[in-house]
């Protein structure tokens, strides 16, 4: 009897401390995307997260900067600036990792038609480098890579031990605050941080996506590669005829893409 109650004890003490160790969190991002005429537009985005699993949720409609130089910094380091709504009723974006069942599954909406697609977790070849800076009230470090087609600066927190990130992005010792994109046409800013949310809200969030109907990577690498024909090819159908549609990237190396993934 007495082992027994030992042996109760130590698992009570070892389920007590596993559960202390439980990361979870919430953090709200703005997701930027930085056109040549130098309209910038950013899109309100959510990562829910515990230690494996994540889910980055567009949370509403796009918002036109109007002028970037005047934004006023808030927690995190993100912006509050000047904008307009950019009207959307398509279903929102989100992106689901589980890390421990190697599960990437993610939505989005490309030329008004809906995917639902199962990718896979891919292994991101990270450079840490020895520069730090504060992001709020976190120090953060910097990291480089290239990940399909693009290449990332971005600046993580290890005082936040988990490997998420905002989009695709993962695999760092802590979790990622600011990415810039080499092109600086895409960016994401990490703008309020709660590492002690409800608890109860996270785990709902943390469930996997129901999918209705699922699209294979390939079939989406060909709508990717389509995307930019398809949406000339809407907005010219709109315009008044005779009116010359001029796109905002023509001095681009490559102005026929502007996914953030490049597969060629």
């Amino acid at each position: 009897m007495k082992n027994l109650i030992l042996v109760i004890a130590f698992l009570t003490f070892n389920y007590t401390v596993n559960a202390q160790k439980e990361i979870i969190g919430i953090v709200e991002y703005q997701n930027i995307v930085n056109n040549e005429n130098g309209v910038s537009f950013a899109t309100p985005y959510k990562l829910h997260f515990n230690s494996t699993i994540s889910l980055y949720t567009r949370e509403g409609k796009g918002e036109q900067i109007k002028n970037k130089e005047s934004e006023n910094k808030i927690e995190g380091g993100g912006t509050i600036s000047e904008h307009k709504i950019m009207k959307s009723s398509t279903p929102m974006a989100y992106y689901y990792t589980n890390n421990s069942a190697s599960e990437l599954i993610f939505r989005e909406t490309i030329v008004d038609k809906l995917y639902e697609v199962e990718d896979s977790i891919e292994s991101i070849s990270w450079k840490l480098h020895s520069k730090h800076k504060k992001i709020g009230m976190y120090s953060c470090q910097k990291a480089t890579a290239k990940y399909r087609g693009r290449e990332y600066t971005v600046w993580f927190t290890s005082e936040i031990p988990i490997s998420h990130g905002p989009w695709k992005l993962r695999g760092l010792p802590g979790l990622i605050l600011e990415v810039t994109e080499e092109t600086g046409k895409f960016e994401f800013r990490a703008i309020k941080i709660d590492v002690q949310p409800d608890r109860k809200e996270v785990l709902e969030k943390l469930n996997k996506p129901v999918i209705n109907k699922i699209t294979d990577m390939t079939t989406y690498k060909k709508v990717l590669e389509n995307k930019f024909e398809e949406t000339v090819a809407k907005l010219k159908a709109s315009l008044p005829r005779g009116t010359k549609l001029v796109t905002d990237c023509d001095v681009c190396p490559d102005p026929k893409n502007h996914s953030l993934e490049r597969f060629k």
